[in-house]
């Protein structure tokens, strides 16, 4: 018995009730799917970043120990070139100047991935257009993930315009003021050696849109001797709890991760921390002894 062509589309078809029931849940499940997958992928962004934290802070202690226990500078003058040849991605030779003055170049032989480690994937897209070409010695010096605690561990470079090399050159002070060797410090676990940093808007740095993330140091909540110098909060509490559009307001500290920064202390550890937490001098300057502590009072 042949089928009726009417019933049999009574039977199969679907009503356009049922169509508009049909996208009104593939929508609703979308609008709860979209936020998910986009809090998994941000929480994989702060962990690939941990994991590079610690892999550059265990490279940091490798060039120390290396040395003697000397650590790493900011900033290196002139007056002290690399005591060995220094390389770029590409393997090209980094001659005197400003690029090899930077602690950058002097780290990246201790890291076994160092494009990836301190390029991660909040970097990414900066990576692609500017340091996997072949000019991109100088720039790679600038924007790595990471800043580097430099003012008050290792030194920011013997120049009058470095205020803490001012103050220990012209002040009253009994020992150096930042740490020169793994053994002066003594609370390992506390003192920040690197963190989550972020330049500027291209109005201010003249780089692309993605050079917004990545900064080569950051800078203590409390200058060393005029006090305050992160923006305070609205709240009036003398610290950030948000990231500000000019990352100057608060150190280069990048909050990236839902408010959060990734640190790397000199014991190796790595956490994420607010802006907030990370308004401490304790964590910063070996030799603080409280929050808002300055060098001279």
């Amino acid at each position: 018995m042949t089928p009726d062509p009417a019933t049999s589309r009574n039977r199969y078809a679907f009503t356009l009730i049922e169509l508009m029931v049909v996208i009104v849940i593939i929508g609703l499940l979308l609008a709860i799917a979209v936020p998910v997958m986009g809090r998994i992928e941000a929480k994989s962004r702060a962990v690939e970043e941990l994991s590079c934290a610690r892999a550059t802070v265990s490279a940091w202690r490798d060039y120390a120990l290396a040395r003697d226990g000397e650590v790493l500078k900011g900033y290196y003058p002139q007056s002290q070139p690399s005591e060995e040849p220094l390389f770029d991605f590409n393997g090209d030779l980094i001659g005197p100047g400003p690029t090899q003055e930077r602690w950058f170049w002097r780290l990246t032989p201790y890291l076994d991935d160092a494009k990836r480690t301190l390029y991660p994937s909040a970097l990414k897209e900066f990576r692609r257009q500017n340091i996997d070409v072949p000019n991109h010695q100088y720039v790679a010096t600038l924007y790595p993930a990471f800043g580097l605690n430099g003012e008050w561990v290792g030194g920011q470079g013997e120049q009058l315009t470095n205020a803490l090399y001012a103050i220990y050159q012209y002040g009253d002070l009994d020992s150096c003021p930042w740490i020169r060797r793994l053994s002066d410090i003594k609370h390992t676990s506390k003192l920040i050696i690197f963190s989550s940093a972020r330049f500027g808007d291209t109005s201010e740095s003249g780089m692309a849109s993605e050079a917004v993330e990545g900064f080569h140091r950051i800078e203590s909540p409390y200058h060393p001797s005029n006090g305050f110098r992160w923006a305070a909060a609205s709240g009036g509490n003398g610290v950030l709890d948000t990231m500000t559009q000019d990352p100057a307001d608060h150190g280069y500290v990048s909050a990236r991760h839902d408010g959060k920064a990734v640190t790397a202390m000199a014991d190796g550890s790595t956490s994420l921390e607010t802006l907030s937490q990370m308004a401490d001098m304790r964590r910063w300057a070996d030799m603080a002894w409280k929050r808002d502590w300055v060098l001279m009072d």
